[in-house]
């Protein structure tokens, strides 16, 4: 009894953290823009204790989209947070496919109405037109989220046990609404955390050489992510990176898992007859 009780508080906790993005359009798929927004989200996410486990690109089909959707459900994923494809023309559809994969109804939003009249009512009095209405239809259990740099509102919406965010693709707008609204929710439910990194650049020695020293390491400082990285060669010298990371709730213990490992691999490195520096 007391096994399960345990195993259910840890899936919860990891629950907690785990978070899946989906990025939306067409352009990503055919490779005419750069997925920049979900590298950013990540980035965001891990730095304030969150765990991206899977990163999603879909076009702009509603059925595909809302399979997407359905997937990170079915995962059990804690957090979703969807970029793209909430402007207001006709391949904007990830509401639609939101709609159809949590099997709601898309409505005419009261309080998106509102701030889309705000926005546009600074640009000339200009009125609200179809398309522009379309951006404030939105899931029945949705809420928007006010727009603080664009038009469309983003929009939040709580399934089960996992909390979606539906954002703008337009990098300045998604990284406000991010900053302003999920952030500080992130930030709360995950509590306390402090993610510490480092770096070992290294020489004259190749990543096949290093890698039985890594082994050891690895399996010496479980409470350290050590990763390697190859940078090829440079003058005929053989060049590495290797990034260690720490997640604590203490700074001063992840310090002190840090200068550990690092101290171990250089030692490693020293004994392979390669060379290392902290970058």
């Amino acid at each position: 009894m007391v096994k399960v009780i345990s195993t259910n508080i840890i899936a919860l906790f990891v629950r907690k953290r785990s978070v899946e993005i989906i990025s939306v359009g067409n352009e990503l798929l055919t490779g005419h823009t750069l997925n920049t927004n979900a590298s950013w989200i990540a980035k965001q996410v891990t730095d304030v204790g969150g765990i991206v486990k899977i990163v999603t690109i879909v076009g702009d089909e509603i059925d595909e989209i809302a399979s997407s959707i359905r997937g990170s459900l079915r995962r059990k994923a804690g957090w979703l947070i969807i970029s793209g494809g909430l402007g207001p023309t006709y391949d904007d559809k990830t509401l639609q496919g939101l709609a159809r994969a949590l099997g709601q109804e898309l409505v005419l939003n009261k309080e998106a109405v509102v701030m889309l009249k705000r926005k546009y009512s600074k640009i000339l009095n200009l009125e609200l037109t179809a398309p522009r209405i379309k951006m404030a239809t939105i899931p029945a259990r949705a809420k928007p989220l006010h727009n603080p740099v664009g038009h469309a509102p983003a929009v939040m919406v709580t399934h089960g046990s996992c909390t979606i965010f539906v954002l703008p693709g337009v990098p300045k707008e998604m990284m406000a609404i991010f900053a302003k609204y999920i952030l500080p929710v992130l930030k709360r439910k995950i509590g306390k955390f402090v993610r510490l990194e480092t770096n070992l650049e290294t020489t004259n020695i190749m990543e096949s050489v290093l890698a039985p020293y890594l082994d050891r390491v690895v399996a010496n400082n479980p409470k350290v992510y050590i990763k390697s990285h190859p940078r090829g060669y440079s003058r005929g010298v053989s060049r590495l990176h290797i990034s260690f990371a720490c997640e604590s709730s203490s700074r001063r213990l992840a310090r002190k898992y840090l200068r550990k490992a690092i101290g171990e691999m250089k030692q490693s490195i020293i004994d392979a007859d390669g060379k290392a520096r902290e970058i």
